[in-house]
């Protein structure tokens, strides 16, 4: 797993407000802690956050530059974020050792093309990653994932995949990763609902019912 320089500052003040104005001036807050040692509040700069994250993903190992303070082996934890606008709100920054093992989740890619899906089947991916727990200089960036052999009605589990075995998977070993299912076919109206399906239509067609005639005093008021 790469490594990447990140620089950030301490931040004195805290609360919502100093929170919207550091956003205002182009910085992330967040907080730094872990391995029993000091919490610290931080600031980063929201555009080198944002380009990390697009380049190298939630993942990566950060060698973050705290001015003031020194460089911290660290990975991000949490990334709180705008439900509407996506905005980077805050960040949780998790301190790491090198030569312990840490827990983190790795991406699951698909590779090749499935030839049950050129039969007409339909691939299902409902899980995409991976917990896993070892040392971080064994955590992958991806987890590729062969689908080249799978034909209509195979599937991939938890338990078909090969790692190392340095890396503990911490997910349960039936937990489905990917699948070809058959292609979803209409049921054909049964006999019944179609006759139903006539009778209306037969109604649609009918003259329409008089609601109300004239009566023979009528005639002959008009006579």
């Amino acid at each position: 797993m790469q490594q990447v320089r990140l620089e950030a500052q301490k931040r004195e003040t805290a609360g919502k407000g100093a929170a919207r104005g550091m956003r205002r001036a182009g910085h992330i807050p967040g907080v730094l802690y872990g391995r029993k040692n000091e919490v610290i509040p931080i600031r980063i700069d929201a555009r080198g956050f944002r380009d990390f994250l697009q380049n190298y993903g939630e993942n990566a190992f950060i060698n973050l530059e705290i001015a003031d303070h020194g460089t911290e082996n660290v990975m991000v934890k949490e990334i709180q974020r705008d439900p509407v606008s996506n905005q980077l709100l805050h960040t949780d920054l998790l301190r790491i050792s090198m030569d312990e093992p840490i827990t983190a989740a790795a991406t699951i890619v698909l590779v090749g093309s499935a030839p049950g899906i050129q039969e007409g089947g339909i691939l299902e991916f409902p899980h995409r990653q991976l917990t896993l727990h070892c040392l971080p200089t064994l955590l992958p960036e991806e987890i590729e994932v062969d689908i080249s052999e799978l034909d209509i009605d195979d599937r991939l589990s938890v338990e078909d995949i090969s790692l190392p075995e340095e890396i503990e998977v911490l997910d349960d070993p039936h937990t489905r990763i990917v699948a070809v299912v058959p292609p979803r076919i209409e049921e054909e109206p049964t006999e019944e609902e179609e006759l139903e399906g006539e009778e209306e239509a037969v109604d649609e067609d009918a003259e329409p019912e008089v609601i109300s005639r004239r009566s023979d005093d009528d005639d002959e008021a008009e006579a």
